[in-house]
């Protein structure tokens, strides 16, 4: 699995802009494309863990700080930021019957189980 983080960063003062999740499938292989809020230009998204209980697999992204650039210094690069990723995964051993991806951090908001951005397809 995969996790590749997008270049087109917007900065969102409002925090009008929604955070987003989708889900592709194609035989053995998965694609999300998501995009959510960080707090500076600076920070990434990362894979948190990846669970498969019972036939659902699911995948955490969170954001995640880099405390090298969250600085006084830095002023301008205080967000909130929305930042696009996509990860891409492969379901080796045979494909679950559903597959979630929760997106989590300070600034995502969506109807997940934990408050963030979620996303679930039934394969």
């Amino acid at each position: 699995m995969t996790l590749t983080l997008g270049t087109d960063r917007t900065r969102d003062f409002l925090g009008t802009e929604p955070d987003e999740l989708s889900i592709t499938v194609a035989g053995d292989q998965f694609i999300v494309h998501g995009r959510g809020h960080l707090e500076w230009d600076c920070d990434g998204f990362a894979l948190a863990h990846v669970l498969v209980d019972d036939r659902t697999a699911e995948v955490y992204v969170e954001a995640a700080p880099n405390d090298a650039c969250r600085t006084s210094d830095n002023d301008e690069g205080r967000g909130p930021w929305v930042t696009p990723f996509t990860v891409t995964g492969r379901f080796v051993g045979g494909r679950p019957d559903a597959l979630e991806v929760h997106l989590e951090g300070q600034y995502i908001e969506g109807d997940g189980p934990r408050g963030g951005a979620f996303a679930r397809t039934d394969l």
